[in-house]
């Protein structure tokens, strides 16, 4: 019987872990693409010589 609430606690412990790791890493994933995206633009546009808001050539 004492196994069980031992599982039952580590499962618990586990879930609330993964959730709040798993809320972190989106969190911090977000703000890294939000800091990529510029440079991602400024790339393609270099690269293709076209312009990313109105679409025109260069």
């Amino acid at each position: 019987m004492i196994y069980g609430y031992f599982i039952v606690i580590g499962l618990v412990i586990f879930l609330c872990a993964y959730g709040l790791g798993r809320r972190i890493g989106i969190k911090e994933g977000f703000a890294k693409g939000i800091h990529y995206a510029p440079i991602a633009f400024r790339e393609e546009a270099y690269k293709t010589n076209r312009c990313p808001v109105c679409n025109k050539f260069n």
